[in-house]
């Protein structure tokens, strides 16, 4: 038993002595340029709730979660959620309305809006 435990501790002592040479490895890095096109979704359809529209930006507003600004008509619009249907986005609404009293339901198609009524037949 007494040689069996010292050729184990021979293999161990004679293993760990070793030393390893790394190889290095030198990989060329290319450097390729990507261009990034955007592709439109078409006729992508969203209700979102918007709370202002100013004239001047407002950095409290920008700061909330979820927000969107929209620069329509010199007035920058300050929109909260994308909503997949119409009634998610007034369910919304009714809540935003404790703070922002104006709020109400925008429509976008493709970023553009829509009258709520050419939304609800699309």
């Amino acid at each position: 038993m007494k040689k069996i435990i010292l050729v184990y501790f021979c293999i161990a002592i004679f293993s760990c002595s070793k030393t390893d040479k790394k190889k290095e490895i030198h990989r060329e890095e290319s450097k390729k340029e990507v261009t990034v096109t955007p592709v439109l979704v078409k006729n992508k359809l969203v209700f979102s709730v918007q709370i202002a529209a100013l004239r001047n930006p407002n950095a409290k507003l920008a700061s909330l979660a979820n927000m969107y600004i929209y620069n329509e008509d010199d007035l920058l619009k300050y929109r909260v959620g994308s909503f997949k249907t119409y009634d998610e986005a007034k369910v919304y609404t009714i809540a935003l309305r404790i703070k922002h009293q104006g709020a109400f339901v925008q429509a976008m198609l493709n970023d553009l809006p829509i009258s709520i009524k050419d939304a609800l037949q699309y």
